[in-house]
């Protein structure tokens, strides 16, 4: 690849994470991991069952057990604030960190903060995500058990976000 390839496939950013970057992340790798999808239906499933035992219960019975009344409202809670408490806690780790500086081209990425230094190869890397704000790479383990977060708003302009999106679909799969 010639200088002048590489200079057009290289996208710096400077960001600071939020805690809506890490929700945002971890919402979009619950729908592109197949273990954050199952995670997903059978809490649904465990809840319904509940819910029609709750219900039987009452036309059988007249009365419903607060336990089967209880349990899907909770289900549900801790399914729909488990990415916001997650979040919280991966933005305060963050936050500690300080601006991360964010090279992509084609040789992977490479993300600076205060504390540290890390560089991803592409072969370490299997797809990406892309949310209204941020872009989510993922590992190529199976559970996509790292994440790396890239928020759009980091990215020196538009255009330099179109960039990026060329780099990870030349060398990604879209999740």
């Amino acid at each position: 690849m010639s200088m002048e390839q590489q200079t057009e496939t290289r996208v710096q950013m400077s960001y600071r994470a939020t805690a809506e970057d890490f929700r945002e992340a971890l919402r979009a790798r619950m729908r592109a991991t197949r273990a954050g999808r199952r995670m997903r239906w059978l809490m649904i499933l465990i809840a319904m069952m509940l819910l029609t035992v709750a219900a039987a219960s009452w036309l059988v019975n007249g009365t419903i057990d607060v336990p089967f009344f209880v349990t899907p409202t909770v289900m549900l809670l801790v399914l729909l604030s488990a990415p916001r408490m997650q979040a919280r806690q991966l933005y305060r780790l963050a936050d500690a960190a300080g601006e991360c500086r964010t090279v992509v081209d084609a040789s992977g990425i490479t993300v600076t903060n205060q504390q540290q230094t890390s560089m991803q190869s592409w072969q370490a890397l299997a797809n990406y995500a892309e949310t209204p704000r941020v872009f989510v790479l993922f590992s190529n383990d199976k559970n996509a058990s790292c994440l790396t977060i890239l928020p759009k708003r980091g990215a020196p302009g538009a255009d330099a976000v179109d960039r990026l999106r060329a780099v990870f679909d030349q060398h990604l799969t879209r999740a």
